[in-house]
């Protein structure tokens, strides 16, 4: 079956959240280790996608994430922005296909967000809360760790979830 690429979006859509959601769900089970499933399908694509293209998917995932985070808004939008900025500006220095440079596109995206809203929670005053009773940047450090090492595994997985080829062709 062949989707547009207006059903390609709608179903990013849905994997992203339901990514996210099964994310908050092992949130109690893993701890810090919490990998972002939502940005390790992101990251797959984003790779492999044009510039309109990763815009889109950045949209995709801050989206998401604003629907099952406490999160501020524009905190969010902001390393949003900054995550389409870092991936774009390396994505053309590696092949799309590459393990390891997919789960450092992962690694680095999850710790530059992570850091990112741990600033903005910091400068607003509101205390970042320390998963798994660990330190809130060794928290920062190993949900990316694990964000990474899904990125390894399961990457290749999410980049080819049905209904989203429109979204992998290069612009």
């Amino acid at each position: 079956m062949r989707f547009g690429p207006k059903a390609a979006w709608l179903l990013c859509f849905a994997w992203c959240a339901w990514l996210t959601a099964l994310a908050v769900y092992l949130e109690p089970l893993l701890g810090g280790w919490t990998p972002d499933l939502a940005l390790v399908l992101i990251a797959s694509l984003i790779l492999r996608s044009g510039r309109a293209a990763s815009l889109g998917l950045v949209y995709c995932l801050v989206c998401t994430r604003l629907a099952f985070s406490l999160d501020p808004p524009a905190a969010l939008a902001a390393g949003g922005w900054m995550l389409f900025l870092l991936v774009r500006s390396v994505a053309h220095l590696f092949d799309a296909d590459q393990m390891l440079a997919r789960a450092g596109a992962a690694f680095g995206a999850a710790l530059l967000l992570g850091v990112w809203l741990f600033l903005a929670a910091a400068v607003r005053g509101a205390g970042a809360g320390s998963p798994g009773g660990m330190t809130p940047l060794m928290g920062i450090l190993s949900g990316a760790a694990a964000t990474g090492a899904c990125a390894l595994i399961l990457g290749p997985l999410f980049a080819a979830l049905p209904g989203l080829g429109p979204l992998r062709r290069q612009a």
